[in-house]
């Protein structure tokens, strides 16, 4: 509920209150090396995961959560000339949350119950927090923008619901904290045919929240990073080169660094967050072809970009997903009283092999879990409106 202001002077101002409620159930169940013969019988019986724990095995967890949210939050602004603009806001929060009848079992491929691994457990948390903002914007005789603030932003603990193996995987990470700051600009030139807009940021993060795997057994457990950073700064290009083409571009630039941490009895300070890469562009332009009688025609293309990132923070050297770009592109047609349309499109048209994810199983497992990114996809759409 949000009480907004619409006062004539200076100042203006939002209030508000929040809460929220979420209760979930939750049950997940995966296998390891749980083959089946060509009549789809199972090729590996309960004996055989007993003795070869985990291959060969199911592995289901189950458990009950409830987080509730509650805050009281403002947002105000001062318009101290017709140039300048101060910006604030404060926000209260007070987060429980409870996790009850968490249990995992270790299944034979038949369903049957061959080892209880987590048993009947049960969590709680609770936090307060303080958080706000507080920022200038000044208009230039130009009418363009630059601005700059700072923002503490907050995240609530969390539970880990990827616990499986041990007990020691049920934890609660500690709530995550960031310090913000924000240095901007947003301009339009050439007629307002061609828009800019540019930022550099700094954050600094207290107990970052992470999953980490252990590459010997498996366990997935919650952690916190004590203290990293991520300094960087984007821009983001639109230009209307005429009335029937549009250009579009954005580049990142990103620095990380872990300041403190031990993970896995490994010091990672110094290293790299993960999916951080360096440099990522993004560009394409939409064209229309043709737009008459016979309807609208139009292409439009589009590239990514994405320099070389880890997946996890330990920075594996063999785990690094190298730079790689994609590009995609669709030729729309729509009819001229709008009803009809038709597309011709296609994603990665390149066939670009990459990772999404990769997971170190290697010490335990001998192999490595990877998620593979989606590969050459094409196709057609046609739509009618009613």
């Amino acid at each position: 509920m949000r009480l907004t202001s619409d006062f004539s002077g200076p100042f203006n101002f939002i209030l508000g209150v929040y809460y929220n409620r979420e209760k979930v159930f939750n049950a997940t169940t995966f296998e390891i090396a749980k083959d089946v013969d060509s009549d789809g019988l199972p090729g590996v019986t309960d004996a055989d995961c007993a003795v070869g724990l985990p291959l060969g095995c199911l592995f289901a967890n189950q458990f009950d959560q409830v987080k509730k949210s509650v805050a009281i939050y403002s947002d105000f602004n001062f318009a101290v000339s017709d140039a300048l603009k101060i910006r604030g806001g404060l926000r209260y929060t007070h987060d429980t949350g409870t996790q009850t009848d968490f249990t995992s079992d270790a299944l034979g491929p038949n369903g049957v119950l061959v080892v209880n691994l987590i048993p009947n457990s049960a969590l709680r948390y609770k936090k307060n927090n303080m958080s706000g903002k507080i920022g200038l914007d000044y208009q230039l005789a130009s009418g363009n923008m630059i601005y700059a603030n700072y923002s503490r932003g907050y995240r609530a603990p969390s539970f880990n619901a990827q616990a499986f193996f041990d007990p020691s995987e049920l934890s609660v990470a500690k709530a995550e904290g960031v310090d913000a700051f924000e240095l901007g600009a947003k301009m339009q030139f050439a007629d307002r045919r061609i828009t800019l807009n540019t930022a550099g940021f700094y954050y600094k993060y207290k107990n970052q929240q992470f999953i980490n795997v252990d590459p010997t057994t498996a366990a997935q457990t919650l952690l916190n990073i004590p203290s990293s950073r991520i300094m960087g700064g984007e821009a983001e290009l639109t230009a209307r080169a005429s009335d029937k083409l549009t250009i579009r571009a954005g580049l990142g630039i990103l620095d990380t660094k872990i300041e403190k941490g031990i993970v896995s009895g490994n010091n990672v300070a110094g290293n790299k967050l993960s999916n951080a890469p360096s440099v990522t562009f993004s560009g394409g332009f939409d064209g229309t072809v043709m737009d008459g009688d016979s309807g609208k025609l139009s292409l439009h293309a589009d590239l990514s970009y994405s320099a070389s990132q880890y997946f996890e923070v330990l920075n594996v050297s063999r785990l690094k997903q190298k730079s790689y770009a994609l590009l995609s592109a669709h030729l729309d047609w729509e009819s001229a009283n709008g009803r009809f349309n038709a597309s011709i499109w296609g994603k990665n048209l390149a066939n670009k092999f990459y990772f999404t994810s990769r997971v170190d199983l290697l010490a335990g497992f001998g192999f490595d879990y990877n998620h593979v990114g989606t590969p050459r996809t094409y196709g057609i759409t046609l739509g009618v409106k009613y």
